[in-house]
């Protein structure tokens, strides 16, 4: 295989045996195949595609597709039936919570058991070990069965074992969703880290949005009827036809006669204009809900980078009287307040920040930088500085966002960046009525005319 080639599949295909009763098993084995007591079923079937080295690409495709057992022979744990694969390189997988992992062993105990399964010695696990229990960050729990682990710890120690054994091909699927929004963050670092050097990415996912924020390509695995099908393409080509099928059954499962109750409309959205008369219906909803945050308090222990000329001290928000804010919506004017200090003179000093969804997306940056550049500032050594946006917050969609700060000198992007804080507060919407993409428009109100075909 071309050392290009990461992965190579050839009509691949993977049959299981399914016995209706255990007697049948027996039965099968003592006719010697002469009569059948099984059903033949089909996990994968005909699939063919190939990756190369340093691609990032989205399996994705219905529950029941196939897509796990693929990975398992991507992975070796489990042979085909039929057809040819071909892997160069190390292959790391997070493909299910507790995979390589014995429960009545300590979290240590279990670092070295699924260390040794990707080929590390001893030797080379104690040389890892702090930087693994220091990624996966779970204390003195690694002392402790993992039996005991909550879901969200078991999978940082998983995770945080793939990321040091130096692995060439990483698969990872949506296991990462059950941690906290601060290592979710991490592990989307570690993987832009990953993707930089050269690694090959297989990731696994129902979310299109975070298949096209990851992935250049993806594979599709569907069943039509009797027929298996995999697609490749661009990830956003190939999302595209998931959901465009997904949506089509949907319609086709629905009820083709909708009844609708015109009076009854939802007070609760806010309606505050309804005309009614022989021809035409007029619903005008201006009073929409807003999007409602609420604030973690600011980590000082946040992960960072810099240089050191100077560093954040502190963030909040505050309202319009000036009263320390958790809790606000994106229809308020709010002020995102920074501290920072300086160890060494400054010229420009600049203060950053970045919004940031689940996939590490910047979803919302601003900058002084831009603003004040022209000023030509002039900080000395141990000087404070305060920074206020003033701002109304964006309208996202419903989950966890996470705020980045960083402090730099200089003008653009010949700045120096003195101190990057990652995560240094997370924001959660817990509210909010739109339901696709990042957000919804601000300051919205909504209208729809009924008429009837009466001339």
């Amino acid at each position: 295989m071309s050392s290009e080639i990461a992965i190579r599949v050839d009509h691949l295909s993977k049959h299981y045996n399914v016995y209706e009763k255990p007697i049948h098993r027996l039965l099968q084995m003592l006719w010697r195949g002469r009569r059948s007591y099984y059903r033949e079923f089909k996990a994968v079937e005909n699939v063919s595609f190939e990756i190369r080295r340093g691609e990032t690409v989205g399996i994705i495709g219905r529950n029941g597709a196939g897509k796990s057992t693929l990975l398992q022979m991507i992975c070796g744990t489990l042979n085909p039936t039929a057809g040819n694969i071909q892997v160069n390189g190390k292959v790391a997988a997070l493909l299910e919570l507790g995979a390589g992992f014995n429960p009545e062993f300590t979290g240590r105990e279990n670092v070295y058991l699924a260390a040794s399964l990707y080929g590390l010695s001893r030797d080379d696990v104690d040389v890892r070990f702090d930087a693994i229990t220091g990624f996966a960050d779970i204390g003195d729990f690694v002392e402790q069965p993992v039996k005991t682990y909550s879901s969200g710890m078991f999978v940082r120690l998983a995770f945080a074992v793939i990321a040091h054994v130096d692995a060439d091909i990483l698969v990872v699927d949506e296991a990462l969703s059950v941690g906290d929004a601060y290592f979710q963050q991490k592990c989307m670092r570690f993987l832009g880290e990953f993707q930089r050097r050269g690694g090959t990415l297989l990731f696994v996912s129902h979310d299109m949005g975070a298949v096209n924020a990851l992935c250049a390509s993806a594979v599709l695995l569907r069943r039509i009827g009797d027929r298996y099908l995999c697609d490749t393409g661009p990830a956003r080509s190939i999302s595209a036809t998931y959901l465009r099928e997904l949506y089509d059954e949907r319609h086709q499962a629905s009820d083709a006669s909708v009844a609708f109750d015109r009076a009854a409309p939802d007070s609760a959205h806010g309606v505050s204009d309804m005309v009614d008369d022989d021809h035409r219906i007029v619903y005008s909803v201006t009073d929409i809900h807003p999007a409602r945050y609420h604030a973690s308090t600011f980590r000082p222990d946040a992960e960072s980078f810099g240089v050191g000329g100077g560093h954040i001290t502190a963030a909040y928000f505050r309202g319009e009287s000036g009263t320390l804010l958790t809790e606000f919506t994106s229809d308020e004017d709010v002020t995102l307040v920074v501290h920072a200090r300086t160890l060494k003179a400054m010229n420009y000093p600049a203060i950053g920040i970045m919004l940031k969804d689940r996939k590490g997306q910047f979803v919302m940056t601003e900058s002084t930088d831009s603003y004040l550049r022209t000023e030509s500032i002039v900080a000395q050594a141990d000087t404070g500085i305060k920074v206020n946006f003033r701002m109304r917050m964006p309208n996202l969609v419903r989950g966890e966002y996470t705020l980045d700060i960083a402090f730099a000198e200089g003008p653009g992007d010949e700045h120096v960046q003195h101190h990057w804080m990652h995560d240094v507060m997370v924001l959660n919407v817990i509210n909010n009525n739109v339901v696709h993409g990042i957000s919804g428009a601000p300051s919205l109100s909504v209208h729809m005319t009924l008429e009837s075909g009466t001339k």
